[in-house]
């Protein structure tokens, strides 16, 4: 029979290892303070002395790494960052100015974990997480604030959430002036393009198929299948946003001169 005095000891041993491994995780997740961007390191674009350390934005930017870390898929992110931050920084949603950059430091940190090399799921997770988040807030500067588009492109959300490599270094190596994402895509452009079809329930493995081999929408032409079957099956949910899409399409064209 296990004494008291080393059953405390054991139990005390296993919350320290545990401990341990919180902050191992928590570090995953948190490496982007503006402190780890010295002067000659590159900060990929992101201006992240424009705000005082201590401003809401800096602080918004580390609620919703811990929602990344909290959360286990990437399509919850969204509905967790939105949930820690809307009540608590309700002026920077208002703000597009402080969304861009918020975007901005989510790219900066997509591409900072893809140099660090250290490409384990957790660090995946992170990339992908943090590209999508900042689509998202463009989607919603554009939508929301500015009013310039009908509604948030949930294709494209979908298509990042469940990208691969080729396509997440693709897209960040377009959004950052810098090179150092050169080395990365030249190992990887070689892949063939792929895209995901927008129907659930595809049977394509991860729902990815060549670009070149994929239908789009005929009327919005922001949805994508990899099939007619696939985008027949889908329709019924697709409806109502091809329309909003396809009649804005048609006032933009109408007015284009």
């Amino acid at each position: 029979m296990v004494s008291r005095k080393k059953a405390k000891g054991k139990a005390r041993k296993e919350s320290k290892v545990k401990a341990n491994a919180k902050v191992e995780e928590c570090d995953a997740f948190k490496p982007f303070s503006s402190l780890q961007f010295n002067k000659s390191s590159c900060t990929h674009g992101w201006t992240h002395d424009e705000y005082a350390d201590n401003h809401d934005c800096h602080k918004f930017v580390v609620a919703v790494l811990e929602e990344f870390r909290r959360t286990t898929t990437v399509s919850d992110t969204f509905h967790a960052a939105n949930d820690a931050t809307r009540e608590k920084y309700p002026n920077i949603w208002k703000d597009p100015t402080q969304l861009e950059w918020i975007a901005s430091a989510f790219v900066s940190i997509g591409v900072e974990v893809l140099v660090q090399g250290d490409n384990n799921d957790g660090r995946r997770f992170l990339v992908v997480s943090s590209v999508t988040f900042s689509e998202w807030i463009h989607q919603h500067v554009a939508f929301a604030l500015h009013k310039y588009v009908p509604a948030m492109y949930s294709a494209r959300l979908n298509e990042l959430i469940h990208a691969d490599n080729r396509r997440i270094i693709s897209y960040l190596r377009k959004r950052i002036p810098c090179s150092c994402l050169n080395v990365h895509y030249n190992v990887v452009k070689h892949l063939p393009k792929k895209g995901v079809c927008c129907f659930p329930d595809c049977s394509h493995p991860s729902r990815k198929v060549e670009l070149s081999k994929m239908w789009s929408c005929g009327s919005c032409r922001r949805e994508h299948y990899c099939s007619e079957t696939c985008q027949a099956a889908e329709w019924s949910c697709h409806r109502e946003d091809c329309k909003v899409w396809s009649e804005w399409e048609a006032t933009e064209d109408a007015d284009s001169p």
